[in-house]
C-alpha cells in the first residue's frame, strides 16, 4: 500500500517533469532550434505609459506575463546628462527623453532578470536599437547587465556560426537571454553581445498606412547583405502616424488602428514573407501586442495551438493601473493629454 506522502511525492515529481516539457510556452517547441521560432517582439517594450510615443499598453512584466518572448530596448543618454556611468547614465528613451524616458536601463533589466529567475524555462530576445545613431560601447552593456543580475543568463552565439540550439538547449543550459545590438558590437570583447546584422536582416519599419506592408517583404537593414538565406529576420508590422507642427514632425505609433495591424493584416503579411523569403518571420515586432491576434498568430506560425485561453493580462483591469482597451472617454483624455505632452516635448527640444 502507498503512503500519501509517497504519492503527493510522485504528483510533484511529474508536475515537475510536465513543467520542463514546455519551452516558451509549448512542448512541441522544445525541439525546435532558436532561429526557427517565431517570436513575438514588442517594439519599444518600455514605451507604456502615458506618452504620445508610448508602444505598448502594459509594463514589461506584464508583457513577459502575457507570452512576449521578445523585447526590442532603445538605447540613449538624456540631452541634460554626461555619459559618466552607464549603470545611471543610459536611459531608455523614445529617440528624445524629453518625450518619453521610462528611466535607466539597468532597472529594466533588473525586473526582466527577476523574471527570468521566477520562469526558468522561457528563452528571452533582447534587442537593442541605438536611435539616434549613438554607438555605446560593449563594456557599457555589460555594465548595465552585470548590475541587473542578467550576465548569468547570457547566451554566446559563437562567431559565424548560423547553427542555433534549441530552446530546450538553451534552458538546459541556463543561458537563456540571446541579445542583439544594431550598431557598434563586434563581440571581440563583450561575447554575448551579438551584432544584429550579422544574424539578423530586418523589413521596413517606416509604414504609414496598411497598404504599405503589402509591399514590405523586402531588406531595408543591412543593406545587401551576403548571406541573407541563411540569416533570421525581424518583420517590422507597425504603423506611424505623421503630426506637423511648423516645420516639425513628431511620428506617432497608432494604437487606434493596432487592432487592424495586429490581426489578418500581420497574418498576411507573415504569409507574403514566407513566400518571398522562404520561411516564416523569426521575429514579429509590433505595437500594442494585446490588440489584435498577435500571439495567436504567432502560435500558427509556430505550428502549434495557442495556450492561453484566459484574457491577457493587459487587457485586463488592473495591469499597469488601468485596462489595455480603453473607453471613449478615456481615448479623449488620453488623445488630449498626449496632444499636450507632444507640444511640451517640442518645447523642450527647441
Amino acid at each position: 500500500m502507498f503512503s500519501s506522502s509517497l504519492i503527493l511525492g510522485t504528483l510533484v515529481f511529474a508536475t515537475g517533469s510536465l513543467a520542463q516539457q514546455a519551452c516558451n510556452g509549448y512542448a512541441q517547441l522544445c525541439s525546435v532550434p532558436y532561429n526557427q521560432v517565431t517570436t513575438v517582439v514588442t517594439h519599444n517594450s518600455y514605451a507604456n505609459f502615458a506618452s504620445p510615443a508610448a508602444n505598448q499598453a502594459c509594463s514589461i512584466t506584464t508583457q513577459l506575463d502575457d507570452g512576449i518572448r521578445g523585447l526590442k530596448l532603445s538605447a540613449v543618454v538624456p540631452t541634460n546628462s554626461t555619459m559618466s556611468n552607464p549603470v545611471t547614465d543610459i536611459h531608455l528613451c523614445h529617440t528624445s527623453c524629453s518625450l518619453l524616458d521610462a528611466g535607466t536601463a539597468t532597472d529594466t533589466l533588473t525586473t526582466v532578470a527577476s523574471w527570468l529567475k521566477a520562469n526558468p524555462n522561457e528563452v528571452l530576445t533582447i534587442m537593442w536599437n541605438n536611435p539616434n545613431n549613438v554607438a555605446f560601447q560593449d563594456s557599457d552593456f555589460n555594465a548595465i547587465y552585470q548590475a541587473a543580475g542578467l550576465t548569468d543568463y547570457v547566451y554566446t552565439q559563437p562567431t559565424g556560426n548560423n547553427t542555433w540550439p534549441t530552446l530546450q538547449q538553451l534552458i538546459s543550459s541556463g543561458k537563456r537571454v540571446v541579445t542583439f545590438a544594431d550598431l557598434g558590437t563586434d563581440s571581440s570583447s563583450v561575447s554575448w553581445l551579438l551584432p544584429e546584422f550579422n544574424y539578423v536582416f530586418e523589413t521596413p519599419y517606416d509604414n504609414r498606412n496598411e497598404s504599405a506592408f503589402s509591399s514590405a517583404c523586402v531588406i531595408d537593414r543591412p543593406v545587401n547583405p551576403s548571406s541573407p538565406n541563411s540569416m533570421m529576420y525581424v518583420m517590422n508590422h507597425f504603423l506611424y502616424g505623421t503630426l506637423t507642427l511648423g516645420n516639425l514632425s513628431v511620428e506617432l505609433p497608432q494604437k487606434g488602428t493596432a487592432n487592424i495591424t495586429n490581426a489578418q493584416s500581420l497574418l498576411t503579411q507573415a504569409n507574403a514573407c514566407r513566400s518571398a523569403f522562404g520561411r516564416y518571420p523569426t521575429f514579429l515586432e509590433v505595437d500594442f501586442y494585446n490588440l489584435g491576434n498577435t500571439l495567436s498568430i504567432a502560435a500558427q506560425l509556430n505550428n502549434v495551438t495557442y495556450s492561453n485561453s484566459t484574457q491577457l493580462k493587459c487587457n485586463s483591469a488592473g495591469s499597469n493601473g488601468n485596462s489595455g482597451q480603453s473607453s471613449a472617454s478615456e481615448l479623449l483624455v488620453s488623445t488630449l493629454t498626449n496632444l499636450f505632452l507632444v507640444f511640451l516635448g517640442v518645447y523642450l527640444l527647441l
